[in-house]
């Protein structure tokens, strides 16, 4: 369903959503790298992770949020597409960065596979994702989630 190439950063701090968002993505063929929370997440870009699809939260317990993380994903790495996810209400104008998409929780996962697949179909990036920081063969990569055991 999706290009092999395609990476999205999933950005969801309840472990059994994530872990059920993740397979969905990763059975559609997406490679996927997980965080709980968006300062594993800018980790993960500041590391190099070339990322064309930015899947957040809104709601974080800790640090900023997934909107912050958002804005600062769009200005520091403008090719990412972004998609935040929650179950607030809709975001008033200017609350989401220019050209992300919104998606009311709860919703299907199908749906979740919809939006990431047409997504990742306008990323900018035309070269593959970095890999140096994925393991050979692995679909899912893991962001030192300690909420999360492996």
């Amino acid at each position: 369903m999706s290009d092999a190439s395609s990476t999205v950063l999933l950005v969801e701090d309840e472990p059994l959503i994530r872990l059920f968002i993740s397979d969905l993505l990763d059975e559609a063929g997406f490679r996927v790298v997980e965080a709980a929370n968006a300062a594993e997440a800018l980790i993960a870009m500041e590391a190099g992770l070339r990322v064309n699809v930015l899947l957040t939260d809104v709601d974080m317990p800790t640090g900023c949020d997934g909107l912050e993380l958002a804005h600062k994903v769009h200005k520091s790495w403008p090719e990412a597409e972004i998609l935040i996810m929650s179950g607030r209400p809709w975001p008033a104008d200017g609350d989401l960065p220019p050209g992300a998409a919104f998606l009311a929780k709860p919703c299907s996962g199908e749906a979740v596979v919809s939006h990431v697949v047409s997504a990742a179909e306008r990323s900018r990036f035309s070269d593959p994702p970095n890999r140096s920081s994925q393991a050979a063969g692995e679909g899912t990569m893991k962001i030192l989630s300690l909420s999360r055991t492996a």
